[in-house]
C-alpha cells in the first residue's frame, strides 16, 4: 500500500474547511447560490418547518477569540502591576513599614536623610542595612514612643527607636523588653534625671557604671548620657550583662531597677503588652 503525504497547510486549509460548514451549513460548496430550505413536506403533506436559529451578535468562534483575548489582556495586566511593585520595591531604600509610620507622621524619607546627615554616627545611617523585621521594628517604636509621649521630638523618637532596635540586635537584648523599660524609667525623655542619679532615657546609673562606660567610648563624660542614643545603648549593654550574669530575665529586671520589685516587673510587663497592640494596630 502507497503511503500518503500530507502536508501542514493542506490539512490546515480541510479544517477550515470543515470550521466553515460547521458554522455556516447554509453556505454552498459552489459557486452558486442556493434558497435556504424553509420547510418539509412529507408523504402525507404534513409540512414541517426549522426552528429559527436566534440572531446572535457574534459567532461561536467571534466568542471563543474575545474570551482569550480578554484572558490574555488580564494576565498582562497582573503582570505589569506584578512588575510595577518589584520596580518600587527595588527602588525603596527602606521597607514599606518605615515609609507607613513616616506617612501616618506626616513626615516623608527626607527627613530621615536631614536627620543621618545632623548626626553621623546615629544608628539611623543603618537603618537601611537591617532586615525588614528589624525595620518594622523601628517603625512601631518610632510610632509607638511619640503616642505614649507626644512631648517627645519626632527626631528624637526615631534616633531613640532605631537605637533600641539596632543595639537590642548588637548586645542581643529583646527589642521590646528594651521599648518596655525605657517607657517605665522615663517616658522616653532622653532628658530625664532622678534625685538618685539616674540619668537619661534608661535612667543609667553614672557614678555606678560611668567607668565602663566610658571604657567602650559610649559616654566618655556624663552629659553623654543625655543623648538619646548614647543612652539607649548604655542601658541596653548594662541589662544585656545581668542577664547574662543572673540568667533569667526577671531576676536581671530586679537588678536593673536595684531591687525585688514586682510594680516593677508588672509596669515593664505591661509596656511591652502595649507596644504588641500598637503594633498589631498600625499593622506593620
Amino acid at each position: 500500500m502507497r503511503k500518503r503525504h500530507f502536508h501542514l497547510p493542506r490539512i490546515a486549509a480541510m479544517f477550515l474547511l470543515a470550521l466553515s460548514v460547521v458554522l455556516h451549513p447554509d453556505a454552498g460548496m459552489g459557486s452558486t447560490e442556493r434558497q435556504p430550505k424553509t420547510h418539509t413536506t412529507l408523504s402525507d403533506e404534513t409540512v414541517i418547518k426549522p426552528a429559527e436559529k436566534p440572531a446572535e451578535a457574534q459567532t461561536a468562534a467571534d466568542k471563543i477569540r474575545s474570551e482569550i483575548l480578554r484572558i490574555a489582556q488580564d494576565n498582562a495586566a497582573v503582570q505589569a502591576k506584578a512588575e510595577k511593585r518589584r520596580e518600587e520595591a527595588k527602588a525603596a531604600r527602606y521597607d514599606q513599614s518605615i515609609y507607613g509610620a513616616l506617612k501616618h507622621q506626616g513626615l516623608t524619607e527626607e527627613h530621615i536623610a536631614k536627620w543621618r546627615h545632623k548626626h553621623p554616627l546615629s544608628t539611623l545611617n543603618r537603618l537601611d542595612k537591617l532586615p525588614p523585621a528589624k525595620q518594622r521594628s523601628v517603625a512601631d517604636t518610632a510610632t509607638f514612643i511619640r503616642k505614649v509621649n507626644p512631648n517627645i521630638p519626632h527626631e528624637t523618637a526615631w534616633r531613640e527607636a532605631c537605637a533600641l532596635v539596632f543595639y537590642s540586635v548588637k548586645y542581643g537584648v529583646p527589642a521590646n523588653l528594651a521599648v518596655g523599660i525605657a517607657k517605665a524609667e522615663s517616658h522616653f525623655n532622653p532628658n530625664a534625671k532622678s534625685s538618685a542619679g539616674a540619668l537619661g532615657v534608661m535612667q543609667v546609673m553614672w557614678k555606678v557604671h560611668n567607668g565602663m562606660l566610658r571604657a567602650k567610648g559610649i559616654a566618655p563624660t556624663r552629659d553623654h548620657m543625655f543623648d538619646p542614643e548614647r543612652g539607649v545603648e548604655a542601658g541596653v549593654l548594662i541589662l544585656s550583662r545581668y542577664i547574662s550574669a543572673y540568667g533569667t530575665v526577671q531576676k536581671a529586671l530586679n537588678r536593673y531597677y536595684g531591687g525585688i520589685s514586682n510594680s516593677y516587673l508588672k509596669k515593664v510587663n505591661k509596656n511591652m503588652a502595649q507596644l504588641k497592640s500598637h503594633s498589631e494596630a498600625m499593622g506593620y
